[in-house]
């Protein structure tokens, strides 16, 4: 940390005002975390304000919007043992704290809309509801995993206007059962659903609708298995059948994006020990992450258009039948991460040219693209390696790649 300091007021031409590693701890516990909740907004909200139309992607004119919770380890001490939770394995051997993190993500733009860190009481149903449910609009479709998958949720959603699709667990609702069978003839069909008693007091309490018009969704994997899909987009003119498998697998960017802020922005390499630490650096990554898809839109639509060019002038246009040809490149998350963190200081400090850092930030961020090819799938080792192994390569080799 003194090392960092060091740089940083070196950066700034302040070398002899370096504070100490320890007054920088003191001074952090007076920042309230929800300030980069504010900027992280901010970037968002001026995403979809001043970018030009064609950069903001929406599908048949929604936001597509996932909600998903991962679990974050953190520092063992009683501060955060008493603010989040203690997981133990089932054999009552070792423990771990741990604190659920759940994220509001904009799928197509790769925005994380806001995020709570807290216990897992309520599952991630209800950190979705009862905080973040507002930083929806009015005609999102929320994209959500089987954990969602609720008459109550459902009906929220209704009545504040939110479209839905979720992926139906196997004892999910009885009215769907028939579209899981092995060997049904029936690719969808839209029922009236009926309020069950479990989630009854809670929807009664919201005076929420008793019933719903729902419509459920076949959708055969190459695997072999069977999903269904429950939607409150019940126009099949408007949004055809075919589609909904390619828009549920939208739903697997954020998991990548959770990936990418556990991997290669290393969120769990916390700066500190206690809460409001923990709560700064989470917050302040999402902020980054934001940040970074939001500087990277335009690279990106220029990464496109340049292997467009290439591709005519080689008297040929890429297409995904076409195996030789070159697949969409991708901005590299992990060269524009750094290339952001590197100069967001002097971005945010206005020391220098902002047209100028934002020149250099989008040359950097267009270098070393990655391509995506339709189909890539990598298969999972067998063997994991041991516990020893995976400590050794947390400690030493990811922080000597960082």
């Amino acid at each position: 940390m003194q090392n960092a300091l060091n740089k940083l007021f070196s950066a700034l031409g302040k070398v002899f005002s370096v504070p100490t590693a320890s007054a920088l701890c003191q001074a952090r516990q007076k920042l309230n975390p929800e300030i980069f909740q504010y900027l992280n907004e901010i970037v968002c909200t001026d995403f979809y304000t001043l970018s030009e139309e064609e950069e903001v992607q929406r599908w048949r004119g929604h936001r597509l919007i996932a909600c998903d919770g991962t679990y974050l380890n953190l520092p063992d001490n009683p501060e955060t043992r008493s603010e989040f939770f203690l997981q133990t394995n089932q054999f009552k051997q070792g423990s771990a704290v741990q604190a659920l993190a759940c994220v509001v993500y904009d799928l197509l733009n790769g925005l994380a809309l806001c995020a709570t860190l807290g216990t897992r009481t309520g599952g991630e149903k209800m950190p979705l509801m009862e905080q973040m449910w507002e930083k929806t609009e009015a005609s999102d479709i929320l994209v959500l995993d089987r954990h969602y998958a609720s008459f109550a949720l459902l009906a929220w959603a209704v009545e504040t206007g939110r479209e839905v699709v979720v992926r139906l667990p196997r004892s999910g609702f009885k009215e769907a059962r028939p579209l899981l069978q092995k060997g049904s003839k029936i690719k969808e069909k839209v029922v009236e659903i009926k309020c069950p008693v479990t989630s009854l007091s809670f929807v009664r309490e919201h005076q929420l609708a008793e019933r719903l018009t729902v419509r459920f969704i076949r959708v055969p994997l190459e695997s072999g298995e069977i999903e269904v899909l429950a939607t409150t987009l019940v126009d099949a003119n408007e949004y055809p059948t075919h589609e909904f498998k390619w828009l549920y697998g939208k739903r697997w960017l954020e998991e990548t994006f959770f990936n990418r802020v556990k991997n290669i922005f290393e969120v769990e390499r916390f700066s500190g020990e206690s809460p409001v630490a923990i709560k700064q650096d989470f917050y302040g990554v999402l902020f980054l992450a934001s940040m970074e898809s939001a500087l990277a839109s335009s690279d990106q639509k220029l990464l496109i258009e340049e292997a467009e060019a290439r591709n005519l002038q080689r008297g040929r246009k890429a297409s995904e039948d076409d195996e030789g040809a070159s697949r969409e490149p991708q901005v590299n998350h992990a060269v524009s991460y750094l290339a952001l963190l590197e100069r967001v200081v002097e971005l945010l400090m206005s020391r220098k040219s902002e047209e100028k850092i934002l020149e250099e930030i989008h040359h950097l961020f267009r270098m070393n693209p990655t391509r995506a090819r339709p189909g890539r799938r990598y298969e999972r080792p067998e063997e994991k390696s041991h516990r020893a192994q995976r400590l050794r390569h947390h400690k030493y080799v990811k922080k000597i790649i960082a």
